[in-house]
């Protein structure tokens, strides 16, 4: 869970539509930095590195971006990605103040085993799968672990009070009892009635009575 600073370099680029439409071409992918002393810029990245430091770094991960030799630490938003695809066709790239605080989401990767699930065939349902937190931007992680191997019985659960953040560098915008995941007992399909069946019952049942009362005259 300890931050990591991820490398990319970029290029500045005209923002013309045939120039925009060359680079696209040559592989890169169109972006803009923009934020703390820092001019709105456009640039370019390579597509396949930025694709790269996007898998590891996400949306909350801090980038060292390397623009022609002058290197800014950033956060990647608005990251347009083709859904089937997978590939990036634009990305904003955020300078960040390294002294000040910043609100990040945060994704939790849930790590382990759960017995509950796995041994008794239970269901494994997710309330929060990431986190907004407050913090120095040094101090951002990729992702907050979740090991979920002490779910053993249904009605099991954990919190965020279970992530064990250091409540001295994150602000959490959540109740530290709020749930995050939980394990619950399997949904049980009620056994139909076959069609007619119920007429077929009541049929019988007619019957039998009619039978007893023929059976009581002839008596």
């Amino acid at each position: 869970m300890n931050a990591d600073t991820f490398q990319l370099s970029a290029k500045k680029r005209e923002a013309s539509r045939a120039g925009n439409r060359d680079l696209e071409s040559a592989g890169r992918v169109l972006g803009v930095l923009y934020g703390f002393k820092v001019d709105p810029t456009p640039v370019s990245v390579d597509a396949s590195e930025v694709l790269r430091v996007y898998r590891k770094a996400g949306t909350s991960g801090l980038v060292e971006l390397d623009l022609e030799g002058k290197k800014v630490k950033v956060i990647m938003k608005e990251v347009n990605l083709h859904p089937v695809r997978y590939e990036i066709s634009h990305v904003d790239f955020i300078a960040v103040n390294m002294k000040d605080t910043t609100t990040v989401t945060v994704p939790i990767e849930f790590s382990g085993e759960a017995p509950a699930v796995e041994t008794l065939g239970g269901y494994f349902s997710v309330d929060h799968n990431e986190l907004e937190v407050k913090c120095l931007p040094a101090d951002i992680p990729s992702n907050f672990s979740l090991d979920i191997s002490s779910l053993v019985e249904f009605g099991n659960q954990l919190t965020v009070a279970d992530l064990k953040l250091d409540l001295e560098k994150y602000e959490i915008s959540l109740d530290p009892e709020s749930v995050i995941c939980s394990v619950s007992a399997p949904k049980v399909v009620a056994e139909e009635t076959p069609a007619g069946s119920e007429e077929t019952a009541e049929s019988d049942a007619s019957a039998e009575e009619a039978g007893t009362s023929d059976s009581e005259a002839s008596s």
